[in-house]
């Protein structure tokens, strides 16, 4: 990951909200009072930025739908559902999760291929909602009240950066700017955390309908991963350190709960391969597939057939992937978003737009809101040069999914195919203020306002550039935080 830039972040919004917290009435024990939520929620935005600026965030529109769907689930089952929680799959191997005050929650891949149920899943994301909802980075801050921030700052990237790089050497480097007792404290901290994390994650996978003994199992098959890279107070700082100990926690909690069998959905065995393909890439994953084939080594037949679909579909070998994703298809027996995704897309890059598009109508008739469905349908506009119709169908959609950037993104396409600067800049600005990115967003509004239009169209315009500039960040004494735009 490009942690520079996602450590940078965190530690500017550290030092922001340090120096408000500085600024606010005493509140005696309320840990939150020195990270009021409006804080929390700034820094999520910019580590969210950061993120996608970063190039590190997965931006599969399946991976996501399904990982937000997942942690929508748990976080409605949590103990504090008000918090607007946000979950993003990070293209990493590395096996992790984490989580950001105000509801960050990233998900590497690796920890996804790790997985052998879907409930293993649930129990990492469900631990990484508990951090959040027990507003375990404000009381990380009341611990530390009186010491300064920078030790906390250093703390905090060394923890952020053992999370997300193999190189200990990164979470090193923050911790020599720190005095020992204070690390050794913050860890003490740290391990009461984690065991209340798994407390209020064990309650909040249960009450979303998984499998509790989950937590344990995974613990355990994590604890090989980790049993030969802990090393003293370092190994700590890695992602979630499994001990003996948490996992004995968890199999006390369910002691007296009876098992039963738990079915992983269609939607989770289809993620994992392709959160493998992605993971191995082109040529790791048909060696995979073909080897796992050839020894039947796999739990479920049908998503084995579809990554190995997928796998060719990546590799450019069309016909091949159409023969295996039809055959997938047969099998299955009732249709599957993700199945009909895979089909629909095979056949637009077979330039074989019609079929492409009768794929995708047909699907957007049983799963209306499954983004890759109607992103495909889309596409196979876009692609056949039927701009009026992908910019009509792209309207329409926003009608239903107002909030999709990907949605304004294409309908920019569209406009920009049909000559019409003003709309596609227009869109491009909206696309881009749903990314947070609101100097980005001005910015095309005035070059949509440079390229003229009626009445109407300027007068929306304006009134939009006034709407984005009272939405720019400030400081404390009300001046505009200069952003860095990541559009043109």
């Amino acid at each position: 990951m490009k942690l520079a830039r996602l450590t940078h972040a965190c530690l500017a919004a550290l030092i922001t909200f340090s120096s408000v917290a500085a600024d606010l009435p005493d509140l005696g024990d309320s840990a939150v009072g020195e990270l009021p939520p409006h804080e929390e929620h700034r820094i999520a935005d910019i580590v969210a930025r950061e993120l996608r600026q970063s190039g590190e965030a997965e931006d599969d529109p399946e991976i996501v739908d399904y990982l937000n769907r997942l942690g929508y689930q748990l976080a409605s089952n949590s103990n504090d559902s008000t918090i607007n929680f946000r979950f993003y799959p990070i293209s990493s191997p590395e096996i992790n999760a984490w989580a950001i005050p105000g509801g960050i929650i990233g998900v590497n891949l690796g920890l996804i291929v790790l997985t052998q149920h879907e409930s293993e899943l649930a129990a990492v994301m469900a631990h990484e909602v508990g951090h959040v909802t027990q507003h375990h980075y404000a009381r990380m801050i009341q611990s530390q009240k009186g010491q300064g921030f920078l030790t906390l700052a250093s703390i905090a990237l060394a923890i952020l950066a053992a999370r997300n790089s193999s190189n200990p050497d990164t979470a090193a480097g923050a911790i020599q700017a720190t005095q020992g007792y204070q690390i050794q404290r913050q860890i003490n901290f740290t391990r009461e955390f984690e065991r209340e994390a798994d407390q209020t994650g064990m309650q909040t996978l249960q009450k979303a309908g998984f499998d509790p003994h989950a937590m344990p199992i995974f613990f355990d098959r994590m604890q090989h991963f980790y049993r030969n890279m802990e090393n003293g107070a370092l190994s700590f700082l890695q992602t979630h350190p499994v001990t003996t100990e948490r996992i004995a926690s968890a199999q006390a909690r369910i002691a007296d709960m009876p098992y039963k069998q738990w079915t992983d959905s269609p939607d989770y065995l289809f993620v994992r391969e392709k959160a493998r393909c992605l993971q191995l890439g082109v040529n790791g994953a048909l060696d995979y597939y073909a080897g796992t084939t050839q020894q039947k080594k796999y739990a479920s037949e049908v998503a084995q057939e579809y990554g190995n679909a997928y796998a060719l579909y990546r590799a450019k070998r069309y016909d091949e992937a159409w023969t295996k994703i039809s055959e997938v298809r047969k099998r299955f027996g009732d249709a599957q978003p993700m199945l009909d995704s895979l089909a629909g897309n095979i056949r637009l890059e077979q330039r074989r737009y019609d079929e492409a598009e009768a794929i995708f109508a047909t699907a957007a008739t049983r799963f209306p809101s499954a983004p890759s469905i109607y992103y495909g349908h889309i596409d196979v506009e876009l692609r056949a040069g039927k701009l009026q119709d992908a910019a009509h169908a792209t309207e329409d959609e926003l009608g239903r999914h107002k909030s999709d950037p990907g949605l304004y993104q294409r309908l920019a396409q569209a406009y920009s195919g049909l000559n019409e600067p003003t709309q596609s800049h227009r869109a491009m600005a909206d696309y881009y203020a749903l990314l947070g990115e609101t100097t980005a967003a001005i910015q095309q509004i005035q070059i949509a306002l440079k390229a003229g239009g009626d009445f109407y169209q300027m007068s929306a315009l304006e009134a939009r550039l006034k709407e984005l500039r009272q939405q720019l960040p400030v400081d404390k004494h009300g001046k505009v935080i200069e952003e860095k735009p990541d559009g043109p």
